[in-house]
């Protein structure tokens, strides 16, 4: 599984928790909604995606990451703390979704994950933040 699609289907998991109702602080609590199902394939189900372009820049000498549901014609630069930078368009995030995106931002494992996944796009301008 490319890095690409483990930050988009680890963010579709926590998205999935909040449309059956858990919220992040019940989340973070380790409370989580389970529903068993027949094993298959990992497919969005919010068509949220995290996009990182090759050769991009850096902003404010800083990362960045688009967050794209092209649904709804969302496209927003975002940091990797969370801070959003801009959207194209006067698209905006939904409060929900961005309360859910700042805390899977939260976690360590998913900043390794977007680092590695600027430098492998980017090799030139290699970050360690």
């Amino acid at each position: 599984m490319t890095i690409e699609n483990k930050l988009n289907e680890a963010l579709d998991n926590i998205l999935y928790q909040i449309k059956r109702g858990v919220s992040i602080d019940e989340i973070k609590k380790g409370i989580f909604w389970i529903e068993l199902e027949q094993i298959k394939a990992w497919k969005s189900r919010f068509g949220f995606k995290f996009q990182i372009y090759s050769d991009d820049h850096l902003i404010e000498n800083k990362p960045h990451f688009h967050i794209v549901k092209i649904s709804e014609g969302i496209d927003c630069r975002m940091f990797f703390n969370g801070k959003i930078y801009d959207c194209k368009g006067n698209k905006s995030i939904d409060k929900k979704v961005l309360e859910a995106i700042n805390y899977f931002l939260s976690d360590n494992s998913i900043q390794i994950l977007l680092q590695e996944f600027w430098n492998q796009k980017n090799p030139s301008l290699k970050t360690n933040n």
